[in-house]
C-alpha cells in the first residue's frame, strides 16, 4: 500500500493523483460510508482546504454524526515559510460500523507516505478548478446536490407543491464480509436511476455508497410505489451476494420551512431504519420517515 501511494505521488498531474490515492485507501477498508480527505490547515488563520477527497466533491460535508479519524502528515520544512499542517481525514457516516484498532493502525502507518503527494497538492491545489460532477458516477456531489435542490424549494412553495427525497444505500446481511457496494455497483445504480427517474429529477452521490434523488411534485404515496420499483431493480444486481438495497423516503410539503439538508437528513433517518430491516430480514427494504408527534 505504501509503495502504491508513493508511486501515485509521481504522476504528472497531482489533481489526478490525489483523488486516486483517496480512492485507493478507501478500497482497502471493508466498509461503506467511508471517505478519505487530505486536508491542509492554516495554523495562523484556522482555515482548511480540501485538496483531494473520495467521493469527489464531498469533502467533510457528511462528517456530522459519523466517526472521524485524523492522521497527521508531516510537512516540516516543506512549505516555503508557510505555517501549515496537513492531515489525512477518514470518516464513516452515521449508522456505519466503527473503525477497528487494526484499521486505525493501518491509517497511522500510511500517514508518513503521503508527505510527497500532499506537498504536490498544496503547490497545485489553488490553481486547479474542480469539476462540477462526480467523475465516477456523473452525479452531483453532496454540496452541489443540496444547492440544486435549494433552488427548487422556493418555487415549490410558491406553487404549493410537494416534493420527495430518496436516500439510497446498501447493507451486508448473513454475515457477509467486504464493502456494502463496489464502485461498479454504484456506477450501475446511478445509470439505473437515470433510466427510472424523470429527466427533471435531481440525483446525487451523498457518500461513498450512498445516493440520493429529489423529485418535484411527488408525494409520499407515489414515492412509496416508486421506491418499491427502484429497490427491486437495484437489488437484482446483488443476487447471491448477501447484500441488499435499502431506501429511505422523506417528503417536503410546501411552506414547511425545511431546507434541503433537513429533508435529506430525514430521508437518511428512514434509510437507516430500512438498512436495519434489510440486515435483519435478508431482503431489500423501503421506509418512509415520519416526524415524531409530541
Amino acid at each position: 500500500m505504501a509503495r502504491m501511494i508513493e508511486s501515485l505521488a509521481g504522476l504528472p498531474d497531482p489533481s489526478t493523483a490525489g483523488p486516486a490515492a483517496c480512492a485507493l485507501l478507501a478500497a482497502e477498508f471493508p466498509d461503506s460510508g467511508m471517505c478519505f480527505v487530505v486536508r491542509p490547515a492554516a495554523v495562523q488563520h484556522g482555515g482548511e482546504t480540501i485538496l483531494a477527497d473520495y467521493p469527489y466533491g464531498i469533502g467533510l460535508t457528511d462528517c456530522n454524526g459519523g466517526e472521524i479519524l485524523t492522521i497527521p502528515v508531516d510537512l516540516e520544512n516543506a512549505t516555503a515559510g508557510r505555517s501549515l499542517a496537513a492531515s489525512l481525514v477518514a470518516w464513516r457516516s452515521r449508522g456505519d460500523r466503527r473503525f477497528t484498532a487494526s484499521e486505525t493502525d493501518l491509517l497511522t502507518a500510511i500517514g508518513p507516505h503521503l508527505r510527497r503527494l500532499v506537498i504536490r497538492l498544496l503547490a497545485a491545489g489553488a490553481s486547479k478548478k474542480r469539476n462540477a460532477l462526480d467523475p465516477e458516477t456523473g452525479l452531483w456531489p453532496l454540496p452541489s446536490f443540496l444547492a440544486q435542490a435549494d433552488r427548487r424549494f422556493d418555487r415549490l412553495d410558491i406553487e404549493e407543491r410537494v416534493g420527495t427525497m430518496f436516500a439510497i444505500g446498501w447493507v451486508r446481511s448473513s454475515g457477509t464480509q467486504g464493502s456494502e457496494a463496489s464502485s461498479a455497483v454504484i456506477r450501475e445504480s446511478a445509470e439505473t436511476l437515470r433510466d427510472m427517474l424523470r429527466p427533471s429529477d435531481l440525483i446525487g452521490r451523498i457518500g461513498p455508497t450512498r445516493l440520493a434523488a429529489w423529485c418535484d411534485g411527488v408525494d409520499h404515496l407515489v414515492a412509496a410505489e416508486r421506491g418499491d420499483r427502484i429497490v427491486a431493480r437495484l437489488d437484482a444486481m446483488l443476487a447471491g451476494t448477501g447484500r441488499h438495497v435499502a431506501i429511505g423516503i422523506a417528503s417536503r410539503w410546501s411552506r414547511s420551512g425545511d431546507d434541503p439538508a433537513a429533508v435529506l437528513a430525514n430521508a437518511r433517518s428512514g434509510l437507516e431504519q430500512a438498512r436495519l430491516t434489510a440486515a435483519t430480514t435478508g431482503r431489500p427494504a423501503v421506509r418512509i420517515w415520519q416526524s415524531e408527534i409530541s
